[in-house]
């Protein structure tokens, strides 16, 4: 109990008092217990704490109450300043609005891919399962036999998932669309955790093919296309002209395996015949309780093992990787957002100091009213609080003009962002974005406003008195070292984006191995229930008959998946070549579909043999193209016309090689051509191909024309995703793009702050030296030579500046190693571009206010100083 009244007596009552009341009440307590026992003491005891809180509390309020009254003045007072000096306030407002704005922005970006959770139930358990080659390519998608294998096996984990990426198309509900779709597994939601928001989740019947064929829409689809019926469930859906029953609506965070997935129909059991060789399926997992990644990774790994005893001709060398969910999800983003995470955190900084520079050379011309106001008696404390509540003012009004910045960029970033960045549709300014704002703004008032409060209470007030409220030299120092400060940190930063720019100049002007001009593509998938495996190659050459005789058609073709079209994942096969023993590792190549015309459509360049013809058609000689890659891995120094091969997709088809034509970067620009087998479409028919159209000039056929020959062939067969070859190729490009394009804007805008920061200072200098400067003249020096001399002092605070900022750079561009691509993180170009640039700025900002110098009235200078 007496413990409880000490601490009253800590808290309420003033310092000065509160230790001698505290040793006269512990006296007399003593005394008492003595006397009459303790619980008497304790009573005693506390009536007299009980009757010391009401006057100390009283004090207290009061205190509290002042400081609340003299906090108001000095917001109205700051209040009006600010009105005042509208050059001063709109400056740091729109200054600090572009460094939080930015910040924020960027940070939304960085919450919502790599900081926030997945929205499933104990995401952190959650895993993604691969399949590893034995070339050392440890993301492969699985087969659906190794599939049911391990999940039959896989101890650790309370279930394992899967799902295949489909196609379907939607007739019946307006116009035919294709939608993107997925198969997947009946104890997929149960494996995230989620339930639909309408209906009900696939069951087991509805995988063995019990019942009527069943479909889950996502919410997007169902608003969109349904008109947020709530009785959707229930209705039927057609796809791929087979109707479905809905049983289920997802809701719209349901973002599995894309946040494009509109449909998800069951995987069917009969998957299981797959061939082992056909890796096309996601898998996730969920940890048991008490159960380590490493110990699920063991025992996948163990029943991976099994299966390469059991089935060495498919599955020898073949292993496991598993990874947390979140983790494969954001795949190699992470880097390219924590160096924009950095790259605008140092924005922020700049302009923190810009702004704090811009309050010290305020701070000057105050100088003489923070002398008077201290020699009648104010307080260090109230004047240094005076500054803090300005600054913070300044901070408030460039924090809410930074919401406005942060909502407008978080939107434009979710448009340009959406085909690139994994989980970027979670984008919003929610209650955490708006509480990291708040602490940026909040750390804004202290980093613009301590320097220059500090500087503004350090000055003694009889000199400030004398030399009449002139800058102090103390002052003019600051801000030079603030303007290091920035040019250092813009150094870095330009550093960053020139070796960004270089290695995407380089990466840009790779051969891809096609040409892509003039070439428009369109996908075209043909639904199994109307189209049968002897009624596909008819109809892609029906097709392609009509759009070769469209007006300004060069070359027409079919084929797929196209190359950089990110689809090269589910068709790697292993080869074998006749009359050679089969490689213990395994030769592999990527299998594509193409028809005659393909080649010439896409200006792929035919090297040795011949191409596809009509000739080679269902039940005549069964062969395939190669591309120069896979021939010199196969064939080193010979020819490979006539050798026939086989793959493990058709494994006892042999096919006779007739031609090879160049190697295409299929995966992206900055990976080394894979190898390739073409075959012919009408051999080897596929449901689902790309229309490759060249044009003899830009007003050549277009998507419309397109359009009509499928519609003229079937009207409820949609063309989707018509675009330009220039446009694919661009958009593998489409992430390094972003990533140099922000950093260099982050630079530009480093650049102009850092010019208003060594502007302002040597303005600054300028005026302060004016004396210095009039006694030169007065002595015989030119106006060319002041010139001269006030630039070479910036050339000092600018060269001390950059080398700093190269130091820097040196030591943080490493980080950017994983984004670049012909070049070094320590590039000398890049170092060398950003140095000449900060020089070249910052003499530039200099020479304004120096050649005022030129004009220097030097009687008038004297007189007035």
């Amino acid at each position: 109990m007496t413990n409880l009244a000490r601490w009253l007596l800590l808290v309420a009552l003033p310092p000065d008092v509160r230790c001698a009341v505290q040793v006269e009440l512990d006296a007399e307590y003593a005394r008492r217990i003595t006397a009459s026992g303790a619980g008497p003491a304790r009573a005693w005891y506390l009536r007299q704490v009980a009757g010391s809180l009401g006057p100390a509390l009283a004090m207290r309020g009061r205190r509290l109450g002042q400081v609340a009254r003299d906090a108001g003045q000095d917001a109205r007072i700051g209040l009006r300043l600010l009105a005042h000096h509208k050059t001063y306030t709109a400056a740091a407002v729109l200054t600090l609005a572009l460094g939080i704005g930015g910040t924020t922005a960027v940070f939304s970006v960085v919450d919502a891919v790599l900081l926030r959770p997945l929205p499933y139930r104990d995401a952190s358990r959650l895993l993604r399962v691969w399949s590893a080659n034995p070339r050392g390519i440890t993301r492969n998608d699985i087969s659906p036999p190794d599939y049911f294998d391990w999940a039959e096996r896989a101890r650790g984990l309370d279930s394992l998932a899967a799902m295949a990426t489909t196609g379907p198309i939607l007739t019946g509900a307006g116009d035919p669309v294709l939608l993107t779709g997925a198969a997947v597994t009946a104890n997929l939601a149960g494996t995230l955790g989620v339930h639909p928001r309408l209906g009900r989740w696939f069951l087991a019947e509805d995988a063995a093919g019990q019942g009527r064929p069943v479909a889950i829409l996502s919410e997007t689809l169902w608003r969109e296309r349904f008109g947020s019926d709530p009785g959707i469930v229930g209705r039927t859906i057609v796809l791929d002209s087979v109707p479905r029953e809905v049983i289920g609506v997802m809701a719209r965070d349901f973002v599995c395996p894309t946040s494009d997935t509109r449909v998800w129909t069951p995987l069917p059991d009969a998957s299981r015949a797959q061939p082992r060789g056909a890796h096309f399926l996601t898998a996730i997992g969920r940890l048991s309780p008490g159960v380590s990644i490493d110990a699920a990774r063991d025992t996948l790994r163990g029943a991976a093992r099994v299966l390469e005893a059991a089935y060495p001709d498919s599955n020898r060398g073949w292993s496991v990787t598993v990874e947390p969910l979140h983790a494969a999800l954001v795949g190699d983003v992470r880097t390219p957002l924590l160096v924009l995470a950095a790259s605008v955190i140092v924005i922020m900084l700049i302009a923190c100091a810009n702004v704090a520079s811009l309050t010290l050379a305020r701070g000057a011309g105050r100088a003489r009213e923070l002398a008077v106001r201290a020699a009648v008696g104010a307080t260090a404390s109230r004047l240094l609080r005076q500054q803090l509540v300005e600054s913070a003012l300044v901070a408030a009004f460039g924090g809410a003009a930074a919401i406005l910045l942060a909502w407008w960029s978080t939107q434009f970033l979710r448009t340009t962002l959406s085909a690139s960045l994994p989980l970027v549709d979670r984008l919003a300014l929610d209650r955490r974005v708006l509480m990291a704002s708040s602490a940026l703004t909040l750390a804004a008032a202290v980093l613009t406003g301590l320097l220059p409060a500090w500087q503004a209470i350090r000055a003694r007030s009889h000199t400030l008195l004398k030399e009449g409220g002139r800058s102090t030299a103390s002052g003019i120092r600051a801000r030079q070292a603030l303007v290091v400060v920035q040019i250092a940190a813009a150094t870095a930063l330009v550093a960053g984006g020139a070796v960004l720019v270089r290695s995407l100049a380089r990466l840009t002007s790779v051969p891809s191995g096609f040409h892509a001009d003039r070439t428009l593509l369109a996908d075209v998938s043909l639904p199994a229930a109307r189209y049968s495996r002897e009624t596909l190659s008819p109809f892609f050459d029906r097709a392609l008959e009509r759009i070769r005789a469209l007006p300004g058609v060069q070359a027409a073709g079919a084929g797929g998946p196209l190359p950089l079209s990110g689809q090269n994942g589910l068709l790697r096969f292993g080869l074998e070549v006749e009359g050679r023993a089969p490689s213990p590792e395994g030769e592999r190549a990527y299998v594509r579909w193409t028809t005659p015309g393909y080649f010439e459509a896409m200006g792929i360049p035919q090297l040795e043999g011949r191409t596809f013809t009509a000739a080679d058609a269902a039940g005549s000689l069964e062969v395939c193209v190669i591309d120069e890659a896979l021939g010199r891995r196969l064939f080193a120094g010979e020819s490979p016309i006539g050798r026939r091969v086989k793959s493990s997709v058709q494994g006892t088809v042999w096919r006779t090689t007739v031609g090879v034509v160049g190697s295409v970067r299929q995966t992206s620009l900055d990976r080394s051509a894979d190898p390739h087998v073409y075959v012919p479409e009408a051999q080897f028919p596929a449901s689902a191909l790309t229309f490759v159209v060249r044009s003899a000039d830009v007003s050549g056929a277009t998507a419309s024309d397109v359009r009509n020959v499928m519609r003229e062939l079937d009207r409820d067969l949609p063309l989707s995703n018509a675009r330009s070859l220039v446009d694919l190729v661009a958009g593998s490009t489409a992430s390094q793009r972003l990533s140099t394009t922000l950093l260099a804007a982050f630079a530009g805008v480093a650049l102009l702050l850092t010019l208003v920061g060594v502007y302002g200072v040597v303005a600054q200098t300028v005026a302060h030296s004016t004396r210095e400067l009039a006694v030169r003249v007065a002595l015989g020096a030119s106006g060319a030579d002041v010139v001269s001399l006030t630039l070479r002092r910036a050339a000092m605070m600018t060269i001390a500046g950059v080398l700093a900022g190269a130091a820097l750079a040196w030591l943080a561009t490493p980080a950017l190693r994983g984004m670049l691509y012909g070049v070094g993180p320590h590039d000398p170009i890049a170092l060398g571009v950003a140095a000449v640039l900060l020089i070249a700025t910052a003499l530039g900002a200099a020479y304004v206010p120096a050649r005022r110098l030129l004009r220097l009235d030097v009687v008038h200078a004297l007189r007035e100083s």
